[in-house]
């Protein structure tokens, strides 16, 4: 059984508090106590954005730069429990969650816990930030698949402090806007293994246009080709692993959508390359120090 009492849940949220008040909510009925829960306000511009949080007596963290890195570090950082979760503020963990999540960690050589992402209702398009197809159970360094999200995920305090954390200038509101979470579990997977967790399950709101979700395409590109150009320096095999990987799979996705004709399927993967490509451009010349990016420039 996990053990709920051990864990402190960092929600990173920019005004949405329609999407805000349906996370916490949720995550009071998976019996998470609000003393437990730290809300990140990343440079709202709505003065109302937090005030779900306030009105359930929520710890509350205020940001004046944005960025999803930046917020999830100020978070954990201000926690005091052994293990910490990232849920974001449009997600809908299950009842049974905290303590689902919390299980795998009694294994002392698992360092980090993904857990399920799905949608409740069809959607027309793809989904965004689901975890269909990863299989259950334990995952180490060499795993080149999906492993999971920072969307719904826990780690080991000490080891997140050992890494650094997320590396700011990856994911939302960052230089390179995506795979701040991957890059954090390249990191991590250096101390121990990870482990998926399909009944630590989470609902993702999809509640964005097409016009939003091409938009994200770009930005997991990005996101993805600066993580590429990182790994390069630092773990070379690993880069034409991952590399060798996401190109099969971009393949095989191009081709199961020309079948279909699926247009906005082909729109999509033609975001996502084009942002590879901008990643890796622009990340190739930034020194890496401790794990991190670095930039002369603010982000």
């Amino acid at each position: 059984m996990g053990d709920g009492s051990r864990l402190a849940v960092v929600v990173p949220t920019r005004d949405r508090p329609e999407l805000l008040a349906g996370c916490l909510a949720a995550l009071c009925a998976a019996q998470v106590a609000a003393e437990d829960i730290i809300v990140v306000d990343s440079a709202s511009s709505d003065p109302d954005a937090v005030e779900p949080a306030r009105a359930l007596g929520i710890t509350v963290l205020r940001c004046d730069r944005p960025g999803a890195s930046l917020a999830r570090n100020a978070g954990w950082r201000m926690a005091r429990q052994p293990l910490v979760a990232f849920v974001d503020d449009d997600v809908r963990v299950g009842p049974t969650w905290a303590t689902t999540i919390t299980a795998p960690f009694s294994s002392s050589d698992i360092v980090l816990v993904t857990g399920a992402v799905a949608v409740d209702t069809p959607v027309s398009d793809r989904a965004v930030a689901t975890t269909d197809g990863v299989a259950g159970g334990r995952f180490s360094v060499d795993r080149t698949g999906h492993v999971g999200a920072s969307a719904n995920m826990a780690v080991r305090r000490d080891v997140l402090e050992a890494v650094g954390g997320f590396d700011e200038l990856l994911g939302a509101g960052g230089r390179f806007r995506a795979a701040e979470d991957l890059d954090l579990f390249d990191r991590m997977l250096g101390y121990g293994d990870g482990w998926h967790e399909v009944s630590a399950r989470a609902v993702h709101e999809q509640w964005r246009s097409r016009r939003d979700l091409l938009g994200l395409e770009l930005s997991y590109g990005i996101g993805f080709g600066a993580r590429l150009a990182k790994l390069l320096r630092t773990d070379r095999a690993r880069a034409a692993a991952i590399a060798g990987y996401e190109a099969r799979r971009l393949v095989k996705d191009l081709v199961a959508d020309v079948r279909r004709s699926y247009e906005f399927g082909l729109l999509s993967r033609a975001a996502w390359t084009c942002g590879v490509a901008a990643g890796v451009a622009r990340a190739v010349l930034l020194p890496v120090r401790a794990g991190h990016f670095h930039s002369r420039q603010p982000c």
